[in-house]
């Protein structure tokens, strides 16, 4: 696109995918770049991105290839959404599935399933514009369950749903509703008594021993709206103490929790600095529930904590490593790592030249 930055055929794995390397070598670049295809199948544009993507969905194998026109002029961040009003024309896109197209847009029109489709948002993916359609639909509902893992909510605002009193019954309708955060869907199921919420605080307690309750009150701000606040009780302490007060480390461990633990099947969950926060009692048991998630869901993360990195299978690690703009990825086996054990693996990893330099060679 038009930083320059080029991400070479890199492969993620079915469950979980870790990425490693020297600090800049492209690992955030990377999970921003799934970010921005699933925000582009929702219909979002970009300047100058071009992408060729295959996946796997519902026993489907897509290729999703794309390019948007460049406007030299236009500054844009891709993390920010001010600039929403600035769109950007396709040049190209194409869809298939099976190894046969299905839809193939050029600068003048859009052919789906051989046939000429009225003239549509130039801007928009196809993705989007053609969600409802039996042979797209799979493919946008898979990117709309790739997401990052927020773990930096500090007030839980009060989504409409909860202030208007239509609280989802079910947990299916919970786990449904993806615009909700980790903590509003653990007030939610605080309120609605699903045994979910009792299965999220054990486990929370399981590394917090000293947690006895976990609850939420209601307060109203200076300008009249009305936020939610997470609490928690712990044993051989009278008060609550409330979300300002509760440390960084039980807020982000709480939040991977909920998320793991409501995750659905086929979710892709990006991760990035996992241990970010979390003091030793907290990541061990993180790294555990990772490894053996209650549903089938996909996992890219990354981490420099040696812990995670030696816990994690050495067959799941991608050693990334960059020239100039290019960043490659790299298998533990291409790199002659961990041929006889874990902690070999780690020693191997920190001396190679490709860890400690970040160089492509």
């Amino acid at each position: 696109m038009k930083t320059g930055w080029n991400i070479e055929n890199m492969q993620f794995n079915p469950m979980l995918t870790l990425m490693v390397g020297a600090s800049g070598v492209g690992k955030t670049k990377v999970l921003n770049v799934i970010k921005i295809l699933a925000r582009i199948a929702r219909g979002e544009s970009f300047n100058g991105l071009e992408w060729r993507v295959e996946f796997e969905q519902n026993e489907h194998s897509y290729v999703w290839e794309g390019k948007f026109e460049m406007k030299d002029e236009v500054e844009q961040d891709v993390l920010r959404k001010d600039y929403e009003e600035i769109r950007f024309a396709f040049e190209k896109e194409m869809i298939s599935d099976n190894g046969e197209v299905i839809v193939e847009r050029s600068p003048q029109s859009i052919v789906y399933k051989s046939q000429g489709l009225v003239k549509l948002d130039n801007t928009k993916s196809v993705v989007e514009l053609l969600k409802e359609e039996s042979l797209i639909e799979p493919i946008f509902d898979g990117y709309r369950q790739c997401y990052s893992l927020n773990t930096t909510e500090n007030r839980i605002r009060v989504s409409p749903i909860i202030s208007s009193g239509e609280i989802p019954m079910t947990i299916t309708q919970i786990k449904r509703k993806s615009s909700f955060s980790p903590l509003v869907s653990l007030y939610l199921l605080h309120k609605n008594k699903l045994k979910e919420f009792d299965v999220i605080c054990q486990r929370f307690q399981d590394i917090f021993p000293s947690v006895e309750k976990i609850g939420f009150s209601m307060a109203k701000s200076v300008v009249g709206r009305y936020f939610l606040i997470l609490k928690i009780k712990e044993r051989k302490i009278s008060t609550w103490i409330e979300q300002p007060e509760i440390s960084s480390g039980m807020m982000r461990t709480l939040q991977q929790i909920i998320t793991l633990v409501l995750a659905n099947e086929g979710d892709v969950i990006m991760i990035d600095e996992f241990e970010n926060g979390l003091g030793v009692n907290c990541i061990n048991k993180l790294a555990d529930l990772i490894m053996e998630p209650e549903a089938d869901i996909q996992v890219v993360m990354t981490s420099h904590h040696p812990y995670i990195i030696n816990t994690i299978p050495v067959k799941d690690w991608k050693i990334l490593t960059r020239n100039g703009s290019n960043v490659k990825a790299h298998t533990a086996e291409e790199l002659h790592i961990g041929e006889h054990s874990k902690h070999e693996a780690f020693m191997q990893l920190m001396q190679t030249t490709e860890f400690q330099t970040g160089q492509n060679h």
